[in-house]
């Protein structure tokens, strides 16, 4: 049997997120994810970044899976850092975001950095033109996918043998990331989406219902599964978005009747000569009084639910299909329960790092044993909800509506948005799975005094207390799964 080794890391990145999976079979490099790369805390980023990007990363200049969860900067501030030297992406994923809503996340960067800095450059341009920005990285075998909403519709059942590929991989040196073609709406990015040039890889929009799927060799086994949601944003969201395009436009003197590319060069040179907050706070309240007079709701800028993706990742039993190996006579579990969980210390000024054994995990991990004979992979799957808005008693239903057959499929979940009290309370994690860990990634001493002290003291009530994970600039998590 050759060795299979799957690692992912929460980088310690402080505010932002910085999570990758490198997944090796027999001593070689088979598998690269990266979900979200960012952060505002100084420096703790750049340094993760730097070494993540390993001698075979350069080597090879594959990142066979990026997944973009939302377009703030402290989740995609240091993508370009990470594709440098000519990396190429063969599989990204981004939610299916319109200009208007890029639009005014840039403003409303602007207004919280109080006008553009140099070191936001790429930042801007790549929520501006997210495809533009990267299409270096991609070349004529690179797809895209644009997650869109279902709503209302859950993520199907397991059914079928999921050691059975359905369709296969023409790729027999690393492992590929896919969805079915049944799933894959061709997309024309100029007239959607809007990029300043012709991308270089295909471009498919799928819904949120349909699973991706990581796949071996042709017509071998599916290893992982990777089930998105994307929640729809309201029509107030949406009005308001327009109306400070509209009003971003007048201001500026662009003339949205111009060609996309010209419009979209105008409009980063324009954000480029924006010194100050002051005229973004005028259109900010000029387009929610506007709004108001329409839906007679209040806009709170900060609050409102923009787009973000989550992730919920899961290993299948076509693992041990792959390897050959009957999964039912092979005791691995001990393996991470011993040796296979460490947390990731960083000491400053100086960023040396030590990783640690850690010991948060509980006794009954023994049991999962019981879980995998009942087809169960519970470790290492995490569930990533990002900056997604789960704090309303719709939100929430529709969000353990989304992955109600899979809800306790994971070891870890990830609470919303740093932990703000705006995203997230006692209703969403009375929610989670009692076996379940949490973790709050965040940066101390950040400017929103991310993880709020209700969001705290819900945890504490509902019993999660004992099972969270702090992620911050100097403590991360490793965890692996090694047969």
């Amino acid at each position: 049997m050759k060795p299979f080794h799957q690692k992912f890391t929460i980088h310690p990145v402080g505010q932002g997120l910085f999570y990758s999976c490198i997944i090796n079979h027999n001593s070689q490099v088979k598998f690269r994810m990266v979900f979200d790369c960012g952060s505002n805390t100084a420096k703790a980023c750049q340094a993760e970044v730097s070494l993540y990007r390993d001698t075979d990363y350069l080597d090879q200049k594959t990142l066979d899976l990026l997944v973009i969860s939302h377009f703030d900067s402290d989740h995609v501030k240091y993508v370009g850092l990470l594709l440098q030297d000519e990396i190429k992406i063969k599989r990204l994923v981004m939610p299916f975001i319109t200009f208007e809503e890029r639009l005014f996340l840039v403003a409303r960067h602007l207004c919280h950095s109080e006008g553009f800095k140099a070191e936001d450059d790429f930042t801007l341009r790549f929520i501006i033109d997210p495809i533009g920005t990267i299409n270096d990285n991609l070349d004529g075998d690179s797809e895209i996918y644009f997650i869109e909403s279902n709503q209302d519709n859950p993520i199907p059942p397991v059914n079928g043998d999921p050691r059975e590929s359905d369709e296969g991989s023409s790729n027999e040196t690393r492992f590929l990331f896919d969805f079915n073609r049944s799933a894959k709406e061709n997309l024309d990015l100029g007239s959607l989406i809007y990029t300043s040039s012709p991308t270089k890889g295909k471009a498919y929009k799928v819904k949120d219902t349909n699973k991706g799927k990581l796949k071996s060799t042709v017509g071998i086994s599916k290893l992982m599964e990777f089930l998105f949601y994307k929640r729809a944003i309201s029509n107030k969201e949406e009005d308001f978005f327009k109306e400070v395009e509209i009003l971003f436009y007048k201001k500026f003197g662009i003339d949205n009747s111009l060609p996309v590319k010209e419009k979209l060069q105008e409009t980063i040179e324009k954000v480029k000569g924006i010194n100050s907050a002051t005229s973004i706070k005028a259109i900010f309240k000029e387009a929610a009084k506007n709004v108001v007079l329409i839906t007679k709701e209040r806009i709170k800028i900060d609050d409102l639910n923009t787009t973000a993706l989550c992730l919920l990742h899961r290993n299948l039993n076509g693992i041990f299909d792959f390897l050959e190996i009957d999964y039912k006579e092979y005791d691995y579990y001990f393996d991470f329960y011993h040796k296979n969980i460490r947390q990731i210390q960083k000491f400053m000024p100086s960023s040396s790092r030590l990783e640690t054994i850690w010991t948060g995990v509980n006794g009954y991990y023994r049991h999962y044993r019981e879980w995998l004979d009942n087809g169960h992979f519970f470790y290492p799957n995490v569930l990533l909800t990002a900056d997604t808005f789960l704090l309303t008693k719709e939100q929430v239903t529709e969000f353990l509506n989304k992955y109600q057959h899979y809800w306790n499929d994971f070891w870890l979940f990830q609470i919303p948005h740093h932990g703000s009290e705006n995203n997230g309370d006692k209703l969403l994690h009375s929610s989670i799975p009692v076996r379940s860990y949490n973790f709050i990634n965040y940066g101390i001493g950040n400017r929103d005094a991310h993880p709020s002290e209700r969001v705290i003291k819900d945890l504490v009530a509902t019993g999660n207390s004992s099972r969270l994970v702090s992620v911050n600039q100097v403590s991360g998590l490793v965890f692996e799964f090694i047969i």
